[in-house]
């Protein structure tokens, strides 16, 4: 690298003295954005990505190591980057959108992903910043993004030709250089299969060193290079050739926006103005210190890591999906019909695996930023006729349930919603509830046969369970709401449809089981078979999910004891299965086998309250002994069990390790786990600070809201 070798490289810029004094925690410093990241179709450690992003920022930056792979295109173990990506991808199995790749470059210019690929050192890799060494162009990117915008510096190591190339993915895009004024301005449309094929990405960029047009070129994905500064077509992009000497810094300020050009700019302007890389960096790090800091544990350096390695990961989704206008008034992309329209907007959020943990988190720790993240999904309901399930960043419609109806209830009977909200709320729950969507998008899947009924049978819908029990469950969260407003009749009706389960419970067997239309079922029946009637999973993953009525779940095994029984049978149980309906070993079967905590798969969210049940009926010390034992055998700073999803398994650890859980959203309680540290400072929203004490497990009562929300002393 030049006279300078990176062994003994630090950070390109240091943190100012006065934000990161020895008064104040760096706890940006304890996380290991990686985390996660060993993954791959067949094997997940987490299916995550390296994201350098301001919290709930509207766009993240990672490395892309092989863009072949589809979502999986960064791998730690690669030693070659094909450039820092512009991403929004929420899932490797959802994949990207409104995506684009940035690079240094020097010398001539190089297109494809392997012509231009190059071996790379990670100078530093944090939230709120990274520096990446491009060895083979001998070239320091360093990257801070603020909520819709980034500031970029690059430093060349050679006399050879500096360059910035900005590259499209295989959809169509437009860019056009103004090099009189140094201004790069364009869009991409590359569009997710949750909105309209129209939708686009603005982008706006402004350099602060001259552009040389004699080695400027336009680029296309299939090789191409002719002369110019402007192109419109699919994977065009453009390679720029800047007067800037070995040694010497370039500066790159950028935005994005979802609803024009002109809202690019603005946003650029607004955000970032001629704030230096040192400054926005520095402003987003403190953001992430203030979030970090919400929670504050003293162990050792392996648990801090983990902790707030995952707790970084709660602060990701969803993104911010809306910009002010001129007059500073919120407006969005309507994904559903193309128009521009007033409020706030969030996406990138699958509701059947954040509901469980991710947004009881909210509610106890960030219920502003709460408030306004619900008043987005409200208002995708008005837009769009339908509560959102998983958008991405429209409406994808994938998973069993409506379990958006969760986080609302317990948003509602935890004190955050206004009266206002949960009519609306309630209106659109009821209408999942009772109306059958136009396509499965929308709506439960099987809600009339569910009316007709009182179950979704097998015989016509797969993973009938799953759905029926989300039902189910659904309905008690709906009898919550209505409760809270004082609508009786609503209330009563729809928890007495929320105990329907007990006619999918076959005695002869042990389990819930699906049913057919004529109320019969198959003769065979194995509880390690998966798929089916189950989603991703066998009875023994989702055959417990009636978190609202414990008690009577009990009793359709013979009692408390028996269905600890049970529970017991479930942890002893090896951890094999059948593919059963699946075509192959899915990833979650492998994870399973692998984590080796029986039949209870904390690899995957179906299973993330099992353990609690044990407390719940009276058995606190076994709740104890297998959550801190998934805690410690589960969980690094390196990698999760499964897919972390969305912040979702984040925050199943972080309940976990403080030592109470929310085991049932939609009521305003927890039930007790163990604290796995000697004590935790949990900074609650309302200003109130709880000190959570280890108490050994032994504490088997419920732990009302109230009482977590008033703070003081909690031993656990």
């Amino acid at each position: 690298m030049g006279k300078e070798t990176t062994e003994n490289k630090q950070p390109f810029f240091q943190a100012d003295e006065e934000e990161y004094g020895k008064s104040h925690t760096d706890y940006t410093g304890y996380v290991n954005i990686k985390q996660g990241t060993f993954s791959g179709p067949r094997y997940s450690a987490g299916n995550t990505l390296p994201l350098v992003s301001a919290p709930f920022g509207m766009n993240s930056f990672s490395l892309q190591t092989k863009g072949s792979d589809g979502g999986w295109f960064y791998h730690p173990a690669h030693k070659q980057t094909e450039g820092i990506r512009l991403t929004h991808q929420p899932s490797p199995w959802v994949r990207d959108y409104g995506h684009f790749l940035i690079m240094p470059q020097s010398g001539e210019p190089y297109i494809s992903e392997n012509e231009r690929s190059s071996g790379f050192e990670e100078i530093c890799m944090n939230p709120a910043f990274m520096e990446i060494y491009f060895k083979r162009y001998q070239a320091l990117m360093c990257v801070a993004p603020s909520v819709r915008g980034v500031v970029i510096k690059i430093k060349w190591d050679t006399d050879r030709t500096p360059r910035f190339a900005f590259l499209s993915y295989d959809f169509p895009a437009s860019i056009r250089l103004d090099p009189e004024i140094g201004e790069l301005s364009g869009y991409v449309n590359a569009y997710g299969d949750g909105t309209r094929r129209d939708f686009k990405m603005y982008f706006h960029m402004k350099f602060d060193k001259p552009v040389d047009c004699a080695n400027t070129v336009i680029t296309k994905n299939t090789g191409e290079r002719t002369a110019g500064t402007s192109a419109c077509g699919i994977g065009v992009g453009i390679n720029i050739a800047f007067f800037v000497s070995e040694g010497e810094e370039l500066t790159i300020r950028a935005a994005t926006s979802f609803i024009s050009a002109e809202n690019a700019r603005r946003n650029l302007e607004y955000e970032i103005s001629n704030k230096s890389y040192d400054e926005i960096r520095n402003e987003t790090a403190s953001e992430w210190n203030r979030l970090l800091s919400k929670i504050e544990i003293e162990d050792t350096e392996e648990k801090m890591r983990t902790f707030y390695s995952c707790f970084y990961r709660c602060f990701l989704f969803p993104h911010t999906f809306y910009d002010l206008n001129i007059s500073g008034e919120p407006v969005h992309y309507c994904t559903k019909s193309g128009e521009i329209r007033k409020g706030v907007m969030y996406t990138d959020n699958g509701f059947w695996d954040t509901y469980r943990t991710l947004y009881p988190l909210f509610v106890l720790i960030i219920p502003d930023r709460l408030k306004e993240i619900l008043e987005a999904y409200l208002t995708f309901y008005e837009e769009e006729g339908w509560l959102p399930k998983w958008l991405s960043p429209g409406e994808r419609g994938i998973m069993p349930g409506t379990l958006i109806d969760a986080v609302l209830a317990d948003a509602a009977v935890k004190g955050i919603l206004s009266g206002e909200q949960s009519e609306l709320a309630l209106e659109g729950m009821l209408k999942n509830a009772t109306v059958a969507g136009e396509s499965h998008v929308n709506g439960r899947t099987g809600i009339e046969d569910y009316l007709e009924l009182g179950y979704i049978p097998s015989d016509k819908y797969k993973e009938s369970v799953n759905n029926s029990l989300d039902a189910y469950y659904c309905d008690f969260c709906i009898s919550q709401l209505a409760d809270r407003l004082g609508r009786n009749k609503i209330r009563d009706e729809f928890l007495e449809r929320s105990r329907g389960y007990g006619l999918l419970f076959d005695k002869k067997v042990g389990f819930i089981r699906g049913m057919r239309t004529d109320g019969s079922r198959d003769d065979y029946f194995s509880p390690t078979e998966w798929g089916g009637d189950y989603c991703e999973g066998s009875a023994w993953q989702n055959g417990f999910a009636v978190y609202h009525d414990i008690n009577q779940l009990a009793r359709l095994y013979g009692g408390r004891e028996k269905l600890a029984e049970k529970l017991d049978e479930l942890f002893r149980t090896p951890p094999v299965f059948e593919i059963g309906t699946y075509s192959c070993e899915i990833h979650e079967m492998t994870e399973m086998s692998f984590a080796d905590f029986g039949q209870c798969a904390i690899s995957n969210q179906p299973s993330f309250h099992i353990p609690y049940l044990y407390s719940a009926i009276g058995y606190p010390r076994k709740t104890a002994y297998w959550v801190k034992k998934m805690i410690e055998e589960g969980f690094s700073a390196d990698s999760f069990p499964g897919d972390e999803d969305n912040g979702s398994m984040s925050a199943w650890y972080i309940f976990s390790f403080m030592g109470f859980y929310p085991l049932c959203p939609g009521k305003a309680e927890y039930i007790a786990g163990t604290c796995c540290t000697e004590s935790v400072k949990l900074h609650l929203g309302n200003g109130n600070t709880l000190l959570i004490r280890n108490g050994n497990g032994t504490n088997n009562t419920v732990i009302p809201h109230g009482q977590i929300m008033a703070g003081g002393d909690l031993f656990i």
